[in-house]
This record gives structure tokens, C-alpha cells and sequence, in this order.
């Protein structure tokens, strides 16, 4: 798969389920593709990725056959560029706030006439011997550009208009801290913020997801509310997770400590 494929399942009514990656470990990556997720978003905006670990994590997941996503540090054609010549099939890019913003992130991602991308994708065409990828780059490459402000939400018309934009991932926390409420992505009026983002991507037909956490059943509610794309868990939540319970299961069990 890669992110034409993507793309066109996320267009397709169907839903779709990815992972979070944090940890800067291959290990992490290949469990992640074993157990079956065709793509994975990996945080470099707050996580301490150097440039070669990200590389090679990236070059892990593409040869696993995941699509792998990089959420960049800002709305920066240099890192943007960095990412995809590593061989990221897209990228999300943060707090944005306006269509301008939007426009620089969709050009940063595609190589001229439709953008300002510069030449020379070395892990990403495998040094050069995928001799279509400059064919099929700027139609594969996502552009996931995230709505996590309420500028952004009153922006959105503008920003889901911009040609080049594929896909709108909601950040809930941030967008809560934008409006008030911090953390309180149930509150009442985060709420209808959010509703109000997906409704507007829905009628610009623009996939639209949200990384919520929750339990299956809050996953499930989200699904019915129309989002096109999940990030249904994140490896340091499924890892503390498995721990903990393990450990309650046998001090239950035993009786001891």
C-alpha cells in the first residue's frame, strides 16, 4: 500500500485504523506492522527522533508495507522535505490556523508545477532505482494538515479548500486549550467545534480523523460521527497498558504483592 492506496480507502466510506508511534525503537515499528496496521503516524513534533533513527524508521514501516506518516515539528518546508526524501509517504503538519497556512504546507509536500519540493529523494526512490516516483509523487504524497485551534475551525472552509490538502486530523487537546478548556475535550463547546470540523470536511468530501483515545466504544461512537480515519491507540499507552494489567492479574492470583 502506499499513499495513493491509502488515500482512495479513506475516500472509500469505509473506516480506517492506523497506530501513533513515539518510541524511536524498530522493534516498536515492526510489532506495529506485524499486527496488522497499514499505516502509522510517527510523532517527530514531540518526540526525540535524530534524523537517522526517523530515517530508518520510516524505510522499516515502507518495507513492512506500511504507510508511514511523519507529524512534523511546524509547518516547515525544510522539514517537510527532510521527512518525505527519507522515504515518509506524507506528513501532518500542526497548528495551523489559515488557509495560507494550509497553501504552505501543500506546496511543501509536491514537486513543481503544483509546488516548491526540491530534488533529490535519495532513501525514498531507493537511491534512485524507483524510476516512477517522480510520476507518481505528487499524486501518492498525503498532506495531512491538523485542526487543533479554534482559528483553524473558523478557518476551515478556506483551509479544506486548498488543492493539495488531502486529509484533516483533529487534535482535541490543543484545540480544548485553544478554546478554554483545557483537556476537556468532552466539554460542550469543544465538542461542537469538533462537529463543526467534521461536518465541514464531510461537504468538501476531505477524509477527516481524530487521534482520541478512549475506550472501543468511544472509538466506535467517533466512527458513527463521520470521521473517515482513526488513530485507534499509541504504543507507550498499549505498552503501560499490558504491563499493569499483567502485574494486577498475577498479584490477584497469587495473593502476594
Amino acid at each position: 500500500m502506499d499513499g495513493r492506496d491509502l488515500k482512495a480507502l479513506w475516500r472509500s466510506g469505509r473506516p480506517s485504523f492506523g497506530a501513533w508511534m513515539t518510541m524511536a525503537e524498530p522493534v516498536v515499528a515492526s510489532v506495529l506492522a506485524n499486527a496488522g496496521y497499514e499505516w502509522v503516524i510517527v510523532d517527530a513534533e514531540h518526540m526525540p527522533y535524530n534524523p537517522r533513527d526517523l530515517r530508518d524508521l520510516v524505510l522499516l514501516l515502507k518495507g513492512r508495507g506500511v504507510v508511514p506518516i511523519v507529524r512534523v515539528t511546524e509547518n516547515s518546508p525544510s522539514l517537510i522535505k527532510q521527512v518525505l526524501d527519507w522515504g515518509a509517504e506524507g506528513v501532518v503538519v500542526p497548528l495551523l490556523h489559515t488557509g495560507e497556512d494550509a497553501r504552505r504546507a501543500a506546496q511543501a509536500c509536491r514537486y513543481p508545477p503544483d509546488g516548491i519540493r526540491g530534488w533529490n529523494p535519495r532513501d525514498a526512490t531507493n537511491l534512485f532505482c524507483e524510476a516512477d516516483y517522480r510520476q507518481t509523487f505528487n499524486d501518492r504524497v498525503i498532506c495531512m494538515v491538523q485542526v487543533e485551534h479554534i482559528e483553524a475551525v473558523q478557518n476551515l472552509q478556506d483551509i479544506v479548500a486548498v488543492p493539495g490538502v488531502d486529509a484533516v486530523l483533529i487534535g482535541p487537546a490543543d484545540l480544548s486549550f485553544s478554546m478554554g478548556h483545557p483537556l476537556q475535550a468532552d466539554h460542550p463547546d469543544v465538542q461542537q467545534a469538533i462537529a463543526q470540523t467534521i461536518a465541514g470536511c464531510r461537504a468538501a468530501r476531505i477524509p477527516v480523523g481524530i487521534a482520541p483515545g478512549g475506550s472501543v466504544a468511544d472509538l466506535v461512537g467517533w466512527v458513527r460521527c463521520g470521521v473517515d480515519f482513526l488513530m485507534i491507540g499509541f504504543d507507550f499507552v498499549w505498552l503501560a497498558a499490558g504491563a499493569e494489567q499483567t502485574l494486577r492479574d498475577m498479584r490477584a492470583a497469587t495473593g502476594g504483592r
